[in-house]
């Protein structure tokens, strides 16, 4: 999906999401957190491409791929963490959209932790010599 549709689903359930909120507010956060779900599932078929091509980048530069994976992981905490933050705002819901932004800086922080061994592992190594 071009960014043109995208753009277009995402104006258009907005405008029929203004419409409905007098009448049912109801429906118009369930069309509201459905079209972001549609667009979210529209993403999931480049994901299968940037992992590809980060798999390829990191063949070739001789990076470890489990800093790829660890990358991966992370992006999709914060995609995930920032879509349930987001539905929980519009809900009106702001104590539990903070609730789930801190979950996820925790997540992202004990997802990086073999990140941050590596490196201590690496600065004691420089440090010995």
């Amino acid at each position: 999906m071009s960014i043109v549709s995208i753009s277009a689903l995402a104006v258009a359930a907005v405008i029929i999401a203004l419409t409905l909120k007098p009448k049912n507010a109801e429906l118009a956060l369930m069309l509201a957190t459905a079209a972001s779900v549609i667009i979210m599932f529209s993403l999931l078929g480049n994901a299968a491409q940037i992992t590809q091509r980060l798999s390829e980048l990191a063949a070739a530069s001789g990076i470890n791929t489990g800093y790829i994976a660890i990358l991966l992981k992370v992006v999709g905490i914060c995609l995930v963490t920032e879509f349930a933050a987001n539905t929980c705002r519009d809900s009106g819901s702001s104590s539990l959209a903070g609730s789930v932004t801190l979950t996820g800086k925790i997540l992202v922080t004990a997802a990086a932790l073999p990140l941050y061994a590596d490196i201590l592992s690496t600065v004691t190594e420089l440090i010995r010599r």
